[in-house]
């Protein structure tokens, strides 16, 4: 377990993979860590057989279970609704939660679902978008800037919603942004896309899937308490790392799609927090990070994927951290003659919209 995990966070770390003993007292400080990673689910799957637990902990897990059980359903449902738009002569790929639990992946348990994310050609995008809105799914009103920023810029169009429903859907042509450091012609994704059994849809290939929870986690979000996609990612190398030859064509697949980088993060902070049974060989096998820069990224990492206190606001550190972070995701998504001028922008569209709220805000003294 790295150092930078508190105690606190490496016991629930470690209660995701085998059971433990705590008074209610600690059960209760464990259950707020857990809250606050998106991680209470899980934890209430590796511990549900855990003789001894409080009355009121099996509560709490029994709670976690079933909202767990909940949004898999409605995310069930959706997928029916979606698989009569999927007779379209290129495939439809399911990506991350959608995926895991239609593969019946162990590590889908207890796994929160908080949308779908669908995953077609580039040449098939606007077929796609087409049949989605004539179904009745829709997204929110942009701006021509925000629209261009999409069409252009991402690897995804803007968020639909269906009506009435919970879950967000996210429509895929890459994974990875165009403009990024890591952009990549994703042609080979589903040349070798595996059809789910008894569906219509597709999932990417197992060392695809993990290549694309690391980039995910590392490489397209801000990382702030995400330390759930680092579980993600030992789930998936511990129900893989079993299969004849999985570790050379894992680091063969990285070497060809050029995410040699993004795995070696992913591998390094699974092995570290929750001793993800990666063979020193594989990660050495990779090009690592330079040593200054692995030192900076073990702490920055560290202070803002994992929860730190929980009865105050985020230290100085901490808000530090995650600011240095979220500069690092704006970094790779786009090359600075693109980003300057889009964080420009946006920072005045806000205070533009800042200035006009509060010219519109009723006067407090007012009677």
């Amino acid at each position: 377990m790295s150092p930078r995990a508190s105690a606190q966070t490496a016991l629930l770390l470690r209660a995701l993979h085998a059971p433990i003993e705590l008074d209610e007292p600690g059960w209760d400080s464990l259950l707020r860590r857990a809250r606050a990673s998106g991680l209470h689910a899980r934890l209430a799957a590796a511990q549900a057989a855990t003789p001894g637990l409080p009355d009121v902990v099996r509560r709490h897990f029994l709670s976690a279970t079933r909202i767990a059980a909940y949004r898999r359903k409605l995310m069930e449902a959706e997928l029916f609704q979606l698989a009569a738009l999927c007779d379209t002569g290129f495939p439809v790929v399911l990506l991350k939660g959608a995926a895991y639990a239609l593969q019946r992946r162990r590590m889908a348990t207890g796994r929160f679902v908080s949308d779908v994310d669908l995953l077609v050609p580039a040449a098939h995008l606007r077929t796609m978008e087409q049949a989605l809105r004539a179904a009745g799914w829709r997204s929110e009103a942009l701006s021509p800037y925000d629209e261009r920023y999409y069409r252009d810029w991402s690897h995804e169009t803007p968020p639909l919603r269906f009506p009435g429903h919970s879950l967000e859907l996210d429509l895929h042509h890459a994974i990875t942004p165009v403009t990024g450091s890591l952009a990549f012609d994703p042609a080979p994704l589903f040349a070798r896309a595996e059809p789910i059994a008894g569906t219509p849809f597709h999932a990417l290939a197992t060392e695809d899937q993990v290549l694309h929870a690391c980039v995910h986690c590392f490489h397209d979000g801000d990382l702030a308490l995400r330390v759930r996609e680092v579980v993600d990612i030992d789930g998936l190398l511990r129900e893989l790392a079993g299969q004849a030859g999985f570790w050379d064509r894992l680091l063969a697949r990285a070497a060809e799609l050029g995410l040699q980088r993004p795995l070696w993060y992913g591998l390094h902070f699974a092995r570290a927090w929750l001793d993800c049974p990666v063979p020193g060989a594989v990660l050495a096998a990779l090009p690592p990070p330079a040593a200054p820069l692995r030192r900076i990224m073990d702490t920055l990492v560290a202070l803002t994927m994992l929860p730190g206190d929980l009865d105050g606001p985020p230290s100085p550190g901490v808000r530090l951290a995650r600011a240095a972070m979220l500069a690092r995701y704006h970094r790779l998504r786009m090359p600075a003659h693109l980003l300057l001028p889009h964080l420009v922008r946006k920072t005045l569209l806000r205070l533009r919209a800042s200035v006009a709220a509060k010219k519109e805000a009723p006067d407090a003294g007012a009677p």
